[in-house]
């Protein structure tokens, strides 16, 4: 357990771990032993920055196994409901993201489950409701508090034109995309985009308030999470998959489907989540590969920054750099 002395430091160093070890580690094998190497776990003395900095990379089990840890005690000493800050089922949400990033399908199901029936939240009346909020909407489960007075949104700067605060749209949305939409012409989704006056390109709106919270979790992504783990488990808790589908798109407008295919629930989750950083993690974890990259290349694994070999003699480079 870290001792950092709150819930809420527990939660926070629990995501940081998550997203360290998903970057700068290859992905976790379910069912296998995970001990590659993972990241350095620095559990004592985080804040101290003089010293032995030295600490070698603990394997992708460890980091997990700890992440769970710090997931599972933060739910518990987190109140219910805890204004802006996280509260359990911020912690909770966290670790269905977790459990279906490992492949524990029946764990991610019942985590997932637990937040849409207990946590109070519910799924916005439109999708545009669920992001560029001052204040969190109803779906919010954790986000970024982002102010005029302190805090950059740096989705902000790189997915929005100069006039909603970016530096013109540098990524710019293309034909790929619109061509996943099976009911283009309906799902309001595919339109939920504007032209950037600087270059021309199309841009996503999620992102056009420079100072609208950063979301983090919200509650689709566990309607999304339940409907996978359901459909693999070959269960129903709480929900069938198709009905937990066919909620995410009645939002949007999209035609109902009759029957689902594991093919048609990753490509919903794509549609629902485009954007908001799950796109690779959930290539790694269903093997898929990146255009014509395998899920498992070196290339897909981030270097260990030279600033940490420099400080860090105990750390091992990734292959291939």
């Amino acid at each position: 357990m870290v001792p950092v002395g709150t819930a809420h430091a527990t939660n926070r160093l629990a995501l940081t771990y998550f997203d360290l070890i998903r970057l700068f580690s290859q992905q976790y094998q379910g069912g296998e032993a995970n001990s590659g190497l993972g990241v350095p776990l620095r559990l004592t003395g985080i804040f101290e920055y003089a010293g032995d900095l030295s600490a070698s990379r603990n394997t992708i089990q460890e980091v997990y196994t700890q992440i769970i840890t710090d997931l599972r005690d933060a739910s518990t000493k987190l109140p219910t409901s805890n204004s802006f800050f996280a509260d359990q089922y911020a912690a909770k949400a966290l670790l269905a993201r977790v459990y279906l990033q490992q492949q524990n399908y029946e764990a991610a199901r019942d985590t997932a489950h637990d937040v849409i029936q207990n946590s109070g939240h519910s799924l916005t009346t439109t999708f545009a409701e669920a992001f560029n909020n001052d204040t969190d909407s109803s779906e919010m489960l954790f986000s970024f508090q982002v102010t005029n007075q302190g805090g950059t949104n740096q989705l902000i700067t790189f997915y929005a034109s100069q006039d909603n605060g970016g530096r013109q749209g540098d990524i710019t949305l293309q034909d790929g995309f619109f061509n996943l939409f099976d009911d283009r012409a309906n799902d309001v989704r595919a339109a939920f985009t504007y032209i950037s006056p600087d270059n021309g390109g199309i841009l996503t709106s999620k992102y056009t308030n420079q100072f609208g919270n950063v979301p983090v979790l919200r509650l689709a992504e566990m309607h999304l999470i339940r409907a996978e783990a359901n459909f693999r488990e070959g269960s129903s808790v709480g929900n069938s998959p198709l009905d937990d589908i066919n909620l995410i798109r009645a939002r949007s407008k999209a035609s109902q489907f009759t029957n689902l295919t594991i093919d048609q629930l990753l490509n919903e989750r794509q549609l629902e989540l485009s954007f908001e950083g799950h796109l690779l993690y959930d290539l790694k974890r269903t093997e898929r590969s990146v255009g014509t990259i395998p899920y498992n290349a070196n290339q897909l694994v981030l270097p260990i920054p030279q600033n940490e070999l420099d400080t860090n003699p105990s750390v091992t480079q990734n292959p291939g750099y």
